[in-house]
């Protein structure tokens, strides 16, 4: 059974989620505080975001290149509390499966490569193969609450992985914190941005 999904997010009045700019008109720690509230036992970001913010600033870099294909879940530990991060490909580096006390599941495709699932288990990192060339969420989050026990999954990415849990419809609710201005730049990520089709 999937988690229930609650997409929550901070944005200025026009949408926009660039958040040093939203810090300077939010009081501190509110939206912590805010996503406490709703009980999630685990939060899920996309690679952009988390390559932003918590993994190492290299990417990984395949030695064999050679794709893993299908293969099963793998559980380095069950606890409380989790991060996930949805990266297709598998790019990001991590330097254990510690995420602000929070163990960090790593979401890829198929197209990951062999080596960086190798990569994994030894850094003590849970993980999910899920869909041949893109993530398959559905998919995913039904392997998340099935194997991690997951019930409820705060969704806190950017436009476009938010867009595709919208797209796939895996949206149940919407947590949504608006600040007091207009950010006005195009260049800058909305809440939601449309998907294409892979």
């Amino acid at each position: 059974m999937k988690p229930y999904i609650i997409c929550h997010m901070v944005s200025s009045l026009d949408g926009k989620i660039d958040g040093s700019a939203l810090s300077t008109v939010m009081a501190d720690g509110e939206y912590e505080a805010t996503g406490a509230k709703l009980k999630g036992d685990a939060w899920i970001c996309g690679r952009t975001t988390m390559q932003q913010h918590f993994a190492e600033e290299q990417p990984f870099r395949s030695a064999s290149k050679k794709a893993a294909g299908p293969c099963p879940v793998f559980v380095a530990r069950r606890t409380k509390s989790y991060a996930i991060s949805v990266d297709t490909l598998g790019k990001l580096r991590w330097k254990s499966g510690d995420l602000d006390g929070d163990h960090l599941i790593c979401v890829v495709s198929e197209q990951a490569p062999e080596d960086y699932l190798d990569m994994l288990p030894e850094r003590g990192i849970s993980y999910v193969v899920s869909g041949k060339s893109a993530v398959d969420l559905r998919k995913a989050m039904a392997q998340l609450g099935k194997h991690f026990g997951i019930r409820t999954l705060l969704l806190e990415g950017g436009g476009h992985i938010n867009g595709a849990f919208l797209q796939a419809g895996l949206v149940d609710e919407v947590s949504l914190l608006l600040v007091p201005g207009i950010d006005g730049r195009h260049e800058i990520p909305a809440l939601f941005r449309r998907c294409q089709p892979s």
